[in-house]
C-alpha cells in the first residue's frame, strides 16, 4: 500500500440516522483490496448468534471491488430495519491498518469495539461470548489468549477452493488452537493492578497482543485518547500495550473465539519475494515510529520515570518483535553487506546524529548475527 502520513482527511462516512438502534457492540474491519476474501468474513459476522452489533468496514482506498462486495452484502446485515452495516471510503491510502481503525472508532456507536481483519472470521458465539463476559464483569478490556489457525497456519493461495468455502473455513476439523504466549491461562481472571507485574508479564511475553485479541469499552479508549500508531506493521502492539497500562478492569479470558484464514500475499502471513532492502527500510521505519510511540506513552506515566530499567526493557522488547530476530536479521545481513545498509540506515535518521547512530546500529547487529550463528552451531553440536 502506499503510504501517507495525513489522518484527517480521509473520510466519507454513510448517515446514521437518528432512528437507528444504538447496537451493544461495533465491530471494526480495516479492508485494503479484499474483494476475494471479505465474503467469508462477512458470513461469520451474518451468522452469529447474537445480533446486536454494527459493522463498520473502512475501505483504504481499495483498487479493485471490494466495496462493491461489502456493499452487496446491505440487505442481508440489515433485515428488520435499522443500519448495521456501514462503509466508510477514506479518501488517501493512509498505508496501515492502524489508521483506518482510528476512523472506524470514531464513528462506532456501539458500547463495545471489536477488531476483525478483513481476511479472518469469528467463531459462531464469538460476539455472545465477549460481550457476556464484558457486561458480567463490567470490563473495560477482555483479552483472549489464544486462537484458532485454519489448515495448521499453513499459508494457502486464496484461489484455493478451501480458502473460500465458509463450510470448510469454519469447520473446527480444519482448527489448529495458536497460543503464542508463555503461560496459558485456563481461568477468567482480572489481571493485577500492581503496575510492576504488568509490565513483567509483558516482558515475559505472556501476553497475545494483537488487536483481534482485545475487546474493548468504546469510552475506555476514547476517555483515555487510546488509539493506533501511524506505522505500517506492528500498529497494534503500541495499542495493546496503552490499554494495558490503562485500564482498572482488565479481564483475561481463555475463550477462543477468532479463525485466523493464513494466506499467501497476506502482509504478514504470506510468504512472499521481497525486495530485502526494501523490506529492511519498511523494519526500520516501523522501529523508529514505534520506538517514539512507546516513548510517548512511557513519558506520560510516572512508574516509567521511575524505573529507568522497565522503560528500557520495553523498548527493548518490541524492537526484538517488530524485527522478528534473529531470523529478520538473519535474512538480511546474510544476503546484504553492512557497508551497503550503513547509508540506508544513515538516511532513515534525521538528526545530525544520523552517521554515529547508523553506524552504532549496523555495528551492534552484525555482532549480534555472530553470536546467533555461533549459538546455532552450538545447539547443532548439541543434539
Amino acid at each position: 500500500m502506499a503510504k501517507n502520513k495525513n489522518r484527517r482527511r480521509e473520510t466519507s462516512a454513510p448517515a446514521v440516522t437518528v432512528t437507528d438502534k444504538i447496537p451493544l457492540v461495533s465491530v471494526i474491519i480495516p479492508m485494503y483490496n479484499s474483494a476475494k476474501f471479505i465474503p467469508q468474513t462477512l458470513e461469520s459476522l451474518l451468522y452469529q448468534t447474537m445480533t446486536d452489533f454494527e459493522v463498520v468496514v473502512v475501505d483504504d482506498c481499495s483498487t479493485d471491488n471490494s466495496v462493491e462486495v461489502v456493499e452487496s452484502f446491505a440487505e442481508r446485515f440489515n433485515v428488520g430495519g435499522g443500519c448495521r452495516l456501514h462503509v466508510i471510503k477514506l479518501r488517501e491510502n493512509t498505508g496501515t491498518p492502524g489508521l483506518p481503525r482510528n476512523v472506524g472508532i470514531q464513528y462506532a456507536r456501539g458500547k463495545y469495539i471489536a477488531f476483525l481483519d478483513s481476511d479472518d472470521l469469528y467463531t459462531k458465539t464469538a460476539l455472545e461470548e465477549l460481550s457476556t463476559l464484558a457486561e458480567d464483569y463490567q470490563a473495560d478490556i477482555v483479552n483472549l489468549n489464544c486462537r484458532f489457525h485454519l489448515y495448521g497456519g499453513q499459508a494457502m493461495s486464496i484461489d484455493d477452493p478451501r480458502m473460500t468455502d465458509f463450510n470448510e473455513l469454519t469447520n473446527p476439523k480444519n482448527f489448529t488452537l495458536i497460543k503464542g504466549v508463555r503461560t496459558q491461562i485456563n481461568t477468567i481472571q482480572f489481571e493485577s493492578n500492581n503496575f510492576s507485574e504488568r509490565m513483567r508479564k509483558w516482558i515475559n511475553w505472556e501476553y497475545r497482543w494483537g488487536s483481534p485479541t482485545l475487546f474493548c469499552k468504546r469510552d475506555f479508549l476514547t476517555v483515555n485518547q487510546i488509539c493506533f500508531t501511524n506505522i505500517s506493521m506492528f500498529e497494534d502492539m503500541s495499542f495493546f500495550f496503552e490499554c494495558l497500562c490503562k485500564a482498572s478492569k482488565f479481564l483475561r479470558v481463555p475463550n477462543v473465539t477468532y479463525i485466523v484464514r493464513p494466506r499467501v500475499g497476506s502482509a504478514t502471513r504470506g510468504e512472499n519475494t521481497v525486495d530485502i532492502k526494501k523490506t529492511f527500510a519498511d523494519y526500520f521505519r516501523v522501529s523508529i515510529g514505534g520506538f517514539k510511540d512507546f516513548e510517548r506513552m512511557m513519558d506520560k506515566i510516572p512508574f516509567f520515570k521511575e524505573h529507568a530499567d522497565y522503560r528500557y526493557t520495553v523498548l527493548n522488547f518490541f524492537f526484538h518483535r517488530s524485527y522478528g530476530w534473529p531470523w529478520s536479521f538473519q535474512n538480511i545481513y546474510m544476503k546484504v553487506h553492512p557497508a551497503e545498509l550503513y547509508p540506508l540506515i544513515k538516511k532513515e535518521f534525521s538528526s545530525d546524529d544520523a552517521s554515529l547512530a547508523a553506524y552504532l546500529f549496523n555495528t551492534v547487529n552484525v555482532y549480534r548475527l555472530q553470536i546467533a550463528r555461533l549459538q546455532q552451531e552450538l545447539s547443532k553440536f548439541h543434539s
